[in-house]
């Protein structure tokens, strides 16, 4: 873990970005602070209860990359001002005006980021004409301060090959940056151009114009990056330990961690790390069922497994055991699992 940190902040140093790692990985506050510790410009949360978290925690600089509308969920966004800089994203000027005047009537300046769809279809202005006209409009209500333009290029996933899909998003974020300068020549400043995810971020770091980087998955890794070519299996830091429970027949062993401990995300079964001659065939809410190529498996046996999706599995325990060599030497609380609100 503490290599793969290490390693995308090196990446963003040496293109003079900043690095804004997502804890949507993580969503522990610990593995936060160690990456602003090794430079990180502050960290990206989804939920506004994530925020919450993190600010509690004393993290002083979070960017929730996601549209908080709800009015009791504005109100908690501009209380939460009073302790840390918590920038969001907006892509209504409905949505930017309620934010604005629950700010100002408390004597407060939220921050935020114009959200602009490049091409990943989910929330966002799309990129055109329509992001200078929301941000002309946006920069001019009180209460607010806008700090830049956010993108998300997460449709590059669906591109397995390493070369195409850089080139691809190098081209995309490209076009984003194009959009920010014609904004700034209308006489509007845009400080902050942020975006990257995991498999793109290197790539995309190399763009002339882009800011900050807000990937998250890169602290862990997992098989799905694996297949992507972002990362090798000996680069996964995220490991379930399971215990063999059962050995019914000749050839099948059963370990005690399912659809409750992995998620099951795409319906993709998790990796067995300690041997290859293992392979998950069947999973239930707490079992995992594996065809053995051999019978040297006994209960009582542990097996660790890399999950198919780091995100989804952190968010299904309360600890993160940190381990070097074979000493576990911190326990940290996954204290932002499950913040829906």
């Amino acid at each position: 873990m503490l290599r793969n940190i290490k390693d995308m902040q090196a990446t963003a140093s040496r293109n003079g970005v900043a690095l804004r790692p997502h804890l949507k990985t993580h969503k522990c506050p610990e593995i936060a602070k160690i990456e602003l510790a090794e430079g990180a410009s502050g960290i990206c949360a989804q939920r506004l209860s994530e925020a919450e978290v993190m600010v509690d925690a004393g993290i002083k600089d979070v960017f929730i990359t996601n549209e908080i509308v709800q009015p009791t969920k504005i109100e908690r966004l501009v209380r939460l001002q009073q302790k840390a800089s918590v920038k969001v994203a907006v892509d209504s000027l409905k949505v930017a005006e309620a934010i604005g005047k629950v700010a100002a009537a408390n004597g407060q300046t939220v921050p935020v980021l114009i959200d602009v769809d490049c091409g990943m279809r989910r929330c966002g202005v799309p990129l055109g004409p329509a992001v200078a006209n929301l941000t002309r409009e946006v920069s001019k209500v009180a209460g607010l301060r806008l700090d830049g333009l956010m993108t998300y290029e997460g449709q590059f996933y669906e591109i397995p090959n390493v070369k195409r899909r850089d080139l691809l998003a190098k081209r995309t974020i490209g076009r984003f940056i194009e959009t920010a300068k014609r904004i700034r020549k209308s006489g509007i400043e845009i400080p902050v151009l942020s975006c990257g995810s995991t498999p793109t971020a290197k790539a995309v770091a190399e763009v002339d114009g882009v800011t900050e980087l807000q990937p998250g998955n890169y602290v862990f890794y997992d098989v799905m990056q694996t297949e992507l070519g972002s990362a090798k299996l000996r680069d996964c830091a995220q490991r379930v330990l399971t215990t063999v429970i059962s050995t019914p027949v000749a050839g099948r062993v059963v370990v005690d961690a399912g659809n409750k401990a992995f998620a099951h995300d795409q319906g993709r079964f998790p990796e067995p790390l300690d041997t290859e001659s293992m392979k998950a065939i069947e999973i239930h809410e707490e079992h995992l069922t594996l065809e053995a190529k051999d019978s040297g498996f006994h209960v009582g046996d542990h097996v660790q497994f890399v999950p198919y999706h780091a995100c989804t599995a952190t968010n299904m325990f309360e600890q993160i055991h940190a381990v070097r060599g074979n000493v576990v030497i911190a326990t940290w609380s996954v204290a932002a699992r499950g913040k829906m609100l």
